[in-house]
């Protein structure tokens, strides 16, 4: 079903959807903070305030909290804040509910750079793996927008070409696979999607993009909010379509690929954010990408925070809690929506 049907919707009023918004923010502060205190080591809430007020790198649980739960939250809270963005922002542009930061051939174009250098170069170190990943994300998205048009492409060629250069992508990727073991020993683990072994210096690298893809996605929720309404609908307002996708999708390019980079390719969250940031945000793109980024973070910081119980073993990979998590979310969305939020 198309988002413009959801135009007749009346708006909530500003000052609602700030009070939502800090309440949201505030989840994901509460968050932050648990994934720092829980995990398979047990540690206190004093360990936590030495570990920042008077830091002692010869104690083990200020070297836990520092050098591994730090990092792994900022990452958690980047990579779920790009990927709520992204979705955000594809569905917007699409005007599909059910687009996806991957259909832009953006996962795939990542997986096949990875296993590529694996195969050829024996590398086997996920922390090589970012640069590689980003060109092979960068790729894709540009042969998708290439083969889709372009600024004139419609958001029905733009997804046929995403899901026709994923699926030749995946194929090479099995191919590759197929030819050589290691290749899938490695692949398999960064597949996932994870936090696991993400440092300082990962995050500290990939920070311009992320914020360049921030900045640029403030840009495209202005131009979005009359796209949403239909092309001919915009043109009237005095948007230039063809700008406007194309700086949607650059933003959509430089937070999908660098949380591809990061993280490995994490599903669900570019898919089902937006359903819940929707009804809040009112079809505002303004309001959606703030939304989106506080609840992207949010359900990512739980994903991950559930991962590391000692229940579960203490190693689940985020990107599978957040499937497992997000999939019934999704479902149980649909079913009490009746499908009007989708």
């Amino acid at each position: 079903m198309s988002l413009q049907a959801e135009t007749n919707v009346l708006p909530m009023p500003k000052d609602m959807r700030l009070l939502h918004l800090l309440i949201t923010l505030l989840g994901v502060t509460c968050l932050a903070v648990l994934a720092l205190r829980f995990g398979m080591r047990d540690l206190t809430w004093a360990d936590i305030g030495a570990a920042f007020g008077a830091y002692d790198p010869s104690v083990p649980e200020q070297i836990v909290i520092r050098d591994i739960r730090l990092p792994r939250l900022l990452a958690a809270i980047l990579t779920g804040a790009a990927l709520g963005v992204a979705g955000a922002l594809i569905q917007g542009m699409t005007r599909n509910p059910l687009a996806d930061p991957g259909l832009l051939g953006i996962n795939a174009g990542a997986g096949l750079g990875v296993v590529i250098v694996v195969f050829a170069l024996r590398w086997s170190d996920p922390s090589q793996f970012i640069w590689v990943a980003m060109l092979g994300s960068a790729i894709g998205a540009v042969l998708v927008f290439s083969l889709g048009g372009g600024a004139q492409a419609s958001p029905v060629r733009l997804l046929l070409a995403g899901a026709a250069i994923s699926a030749f992508f995946i194929a090479i990727t099995r191919g590759v696979l197929l030819m050589s073991r290691q290749s899938l020993d490695v692949y398999r683990f960064w597949v996932l999607g994870g936090l696991d072994g993400i440092s300082v210096a990962d995050i500290t690298a990939l920070t311009p993009f992320f914020a360049g893809g921030f900045l640029v996605a403030l840009v495209a929720a202005f131009l979005l909010n009359a796209l949403m309404l239909g092309e001919d609908t915009a043109r009237s307002l005095g948007v230039n379509v063809g700008a406007a996708k194309l700086i949607s999708g650059l933003a959509i390019v430089l937070l999908a690929a660098s949380t591809v980079a990061l993280a490995g390719p994490i599903a669900f969250i570019g898919l089902m954010v937006p359903h819940i940031a929707r009804p809040l945000a009112q079809q505002n793109m303004r309001w959606m990408v703030a939304f989106s980024a506080l609840m992207g973070a949010g359900l990512l910081l739980s994903a991950d925070l559930i991962g590391r119980l000692p229940i579960l073993g203490g190693n689940m990979q985020a990107g599978v809690m957040a499937a497992l998590i997000g999939g019934p979310a999704l479902i149980v969305m649909v079913r009490k929506g009746g499908g009007r939020r989708l």
